[in-house]
């Protein structure tokens, strides 16, 4: 029996923080696979940086700038990219942020802020893209988690840990509750990856997490983005609910 392609030729994908680093590596990996991108963010310039690389790969990059705390503007970006490209085939839901901050210096209004951001934005994007994805009985959504969300904050603001764990809990749901209506969803767990958010960690800690991972390295946004075009294609047809550590071992 042959097996499918790893091509994603013709499928439209929604990319949550698109303009750089996980979300740019993303939208970038999708569109090599045959992906015409929507590419969401609150940063038109970069989200215009990323849409000039997916043109010049030949496919077609759809700009929306949104903030994914608020659902009217998710719901009419949604709306934009459906009314453009017909459907939303894959959510690639990555957009968070990783504020630095000891227990001590932690207050409610920052935690709140990274609840909103990590947790609350992707239930809403999430909840905005399934209703098309049913009506087609097709979907695929790659959650973006942390090993945070497995072990806790470790470098950062304890919410971020207490958001990447919802995350994965927000995807099992998604899981159960859709499988039967032909959706898929996973999470993948990144360790360090060398972009602009794991820079706010300081070179110390970027040695340190290097070294406690097997392959004695951070990863690279391509590597992620690899993870994620797995999930997205029909070489993952009997995977849903799933957790996929890509962290070099460190967890090993």
């Amino acid at each position: 029996m042959s097996l499918p392609e790893f091509s994603l030729d013709g499928k439209i994908a929604f990319v949550t923080g698109a303009g750089r680093g996980l979300g740019r590596a993303g939208a970038l990996a999708l569109a090599r696979a045959g992906a015409h991108v929507a590419l969401v963010s609150r940063t038109k310039s970069q989200l215009d940086e990323t849409a000039a690389a997916v043109g010049a790969l030949g496919r077609k990059a759809l700009v929306a700038v949104a903030d994914i705390r608020s659902s009217e503007q998710i719901e009419a970006a949604v709306q934009t990219v459906v009314g453009a490209f017909g459907r939303i085939d894959i959510l690639f839901n990555n957009a968070g942020i990783c504020p630095m901050a000891a227990w001590d210096d932690a207050d409610v209004a920052s935690w709140k802020r990274i609840l909103d951001v990590n947790l609350t934005g992707m239930y809403i994007c999430a909840r905005a893209v399934l209703p098309h994805m049913r009506r087609r009985g097709y979907g695929r959504i790659v959650f973006v988690s942390s090993m945070g969300g497995l072990l806790g904050s470790i470098v950062s603001h304890v919410a971020y840990g207490v958001s990447k764990a919802g995350i994965l809990a927000l995807m099992k749901s998604v899981a159960k509750t859709f499988a039967g209506e032909g959706i898929l969803a996973n999470a993948l767990c990144p360790g360090s990856i060398e972009t602009p958010m794991t820079e706010s960690f300081g070179e110390d800690t970027k040695r340190k997490l290097a070294e406690a991972c097997l392959l004695k390295r951070q990863g690279t946004p391509e590597e992620l983005a690899d993870a994620a075009i797995f999930l997205a294609s029909d070489r993952s047809t009997f995977i849903t609910g799933t957790v996929l550590n890509v962290n070099g071992g460190i967890l090993t």
